[in-house]
């Protein structure tokens, strides 16, 4: 009974990635992204029938992969990187996670009448999302013990309001040149940090060796941390074993990845992250309800006020600090949309903000 809604769960994550790829459809999931799909197709399954409600399997399959797919994620982590990619880009980037985490505690209150008693939860969780992604939408949702009534509406807040988001940057770089001129502020980053910006590490060829390094890493890592966490005590910040556990793993790794060997090898864990944390996506869809969709309209307007909040602190900074647009541009998509979509929107305006 366990076996076969995980294999099909399983199938369901295979088919989104590979359709993700073909290029007829690649256009397609710019607007609805293979998050989404990985959390939608399972619901709507089981509103179906065609997947059990039992949400046994779904739990197991979702404490046994989110710490090891979590591991996997940042081992790769480029911490040292940070400091080198330019003041004005780091201060953007700042600016723009206190602009989310500052709009999303303001939407909350500003909405808590439409919204439930708990909505500081889904708060915190899109504000999660948005400054670190996915996987930090799912940490959250451990850490601060989400029901599905509130984690249901953020799926659809994400993807609407992220990419609506995007669309506007990249609209905003037809008139850079005159907001630029408001800013006071340079079309491009000066010789220095278009310099320093474009020291990204190159990750190793995609080799045997240093995935398998990465693997076993990253699964004694969440081994680990499930045994560790059961004897740690609980509070009001860490409520339960799992939370700890998503803890001990994010914070151990981000550690281990200090380490340039494991750096390096650890660049190439994304390979089996990601479609773990698509099958545990895809496992927490399969025990939602559809009727919990219902409360998304106060949801979306929070999301407007947290993105419109840290649009219009990024402006603040930006004219204060005479911060290029493209830089402004590229540090909001980075903290809404993430490492995909960021150099995309950096492309657009200026080449040597890609990297």
């Amino acid at each position: 009974m366990t076996a076969w809604p995980v294999a099909a769960l399983g199938a369901i994550v295979a088919a989104i990635v590979i359709a993700e790829r073909w290029p007829a459809l690649r256009r397609g999931f710019r607007w609805l992204p293979v998050p989404l799909w990985c959390y939608a197709l399972p619901l709507l399954a089981a509103e179906l029938g065609w997947l059990p409600r039992d949400p046994a399997p779904y739990r197991l399959l979702t404490d046994r992969l989110l710490p090891l797919a979590l591991a996997l994620l940042l081992l790769g982590a480029d911490l040292p990187a940070v400091m080198r990619t330019g003041r004005r880009a780091l201060l953007a980037a700042l600016v723009g996670a206190a602009g989310i985490v500052g709009g999303a505690a303001a939407g909350a209150m500003l909405l808590g009448a439409w919204l439930p008693p708990d909505a500081w939860k889904g708060a915190g969780a899109l504000a999660g999302t948005w400054t670190g992604g996915t996987m930090n939408l799912l940490a959250l949702r451990s850490l601060l013990a989400m029901p599905d009534a509130l984690f249901a509406p953020l799926i659809v807040v994400d993807a609407v309001i992220a990419y609506g988001w995007m669309a506007l940057l990249i609209a905003g770089s037809g008139v850079q040149r005159p907001l630029n001129r408001w800013l006071r502020a340079p079309d491009a980053m000066d010789a220095a940090e278009r310099s320093s910006t474009a020291q990204a590490d190159r990750a190793t060829p995609s080799r045997l060796r240093p995935l398998l390094l990465c693997g076993v890493a990253a699964l004694a890592l969440a081994v680990g941390s499930r045994v560790a966490a059961p004897h740690l005590p609980t509070s009001l910040l860490v409520s339960s074993a799992t939370g700890w556990t998503v803890l001990l793993v994010t914070t151990g790794a981000l550690a281990l990845s200090l380490d340039p060997a494991l750096r390096r090898a650890g660049a190439h864990g994304t390979v089996l992250g990601y479609p773990l944390l698509y099958l545990v996506l895809a496992a927490t869809g399969a025990q939602a309800r559809l009727d919990t969709l219902w409360s998304a309209p106060a949801w979306l307007l929070l999301g407007l006020v947290a993105v419109l909040v840290h649009g219009a602190l990024l402006l603040v900074a930006g004219r204060a600090l005479r911060i290029p647009l493209g830089t402004l541009a590229t540090a909001s998509q980075a903290n809404i949309g993430g490492v995909v979509s960021g150099p995309l929107v950096g492309a657009v305006y200026h080449q040597s903000l890609a990297p």
